[in-house]
């Protein structure tokens, strides 16, 4: 169980397709903007930094973990003094995997979530399936917390969310890359994941042109207590655990 009062800042921007070293240059920004404005745990939208092209393209892009992005940002999160989670896409044993990496404000890389479910709009951009959810415990001056992540479609399988609950998690991670955040359907699901599982759903997406932002955080009663619009900025949000 978690306890005490953790700020937790969402970096909503729009990872441009095909331009990671401009990507980079602004997660790394608008991640110390979140951590001037009290953030102890920083999060990305997914693939952030690679836009999440597909292909030969993403190949092209992706990269090991541990590697140049999970150092670059590790150096950051050393720097700042907070939790970094950086989506992108990473090269393993020649597979590729939509993944978010996981860092701590000691610079460490503490683990990876990669994506489980692929869906049929995503099956040609030649991702594996990752094949599980794991949690981990984030600690700050003043609360602690279990936390682990569900990627994009994740959220649509019911289990995704119960496994991490399961596991322990206090708040469920969502970033996304999609223009779901505003239909009716989809803001329901965030909503009954957290509702069924009794736990918090902070969901980044990408700001508008790349997608439409909307990023929000609900509550363990299933309420929408903080949303963005469309253009980049940051979600910030005191989670009282």
């Amino acid at each position: 169980m978690g306890s005490g009062m953790v700020t937790v800042g969402g970096v909503q921007f729009a990872g441009l397709r095909e331009e990671k070293d401009r990507n980079t240059e602004k997660a790394e920004r608008l991640i110390r903007q979140a951590a001037a404005a009290g953030a102890q745990i920083v999060l990305t939208p997914e693939a952030a930094l690679t836009g999440l092209v597909g292909g030969d393209a993403e190949r092209a892009m992706a990269e090991p973990i541990p590697g140049p992005s999970t150092e670059r940002f590790g150096r950051l999160a050393r720097e700042l003094g907070v939790y970094v989670l950086v989506g992108f896409s990473e090269r393993r044993d020649n597979d590729l995997y939509n993944a978010m990496a996981v860092l701590g404000p000691d610079g460490t890389l503490m683990g990876a979530m990669r994506k489980v479910h692929i869906n049929r709009f995503e099956t040609p951009g030649g991702w594996r399936n990752g094949s599980a959810f794991p949690v981990w415990r984030f600690t700050t001056p003043t609360g602690s917390m279990t936390a682990g992540i569900m990627i994009c479609y994740d959220r649509e399988v019911p289990e995704s969310a119960r496994m991490l609950m399961i596991g322990g998690a206090d708040v469920i991670f969502n970033p996304l890359a999609c223009h779901c955040p505003v239909a009716d359907i989809h803001r329901c699901l965030l909503r009954t994941r957290a509702f069924e599982n009794e736990v918090y759903v902070f969901m980044v997406n990408h700001a508008a042109p790349r997608e439409n932002g909307h990023s929000f955080v609900v509550d363990y009663e299933g309420a929408i207590r903080r949303e963005l619009g469309h253009d980049e900025g940051i979600l910030l949000y005191d989670i009282d655990l």
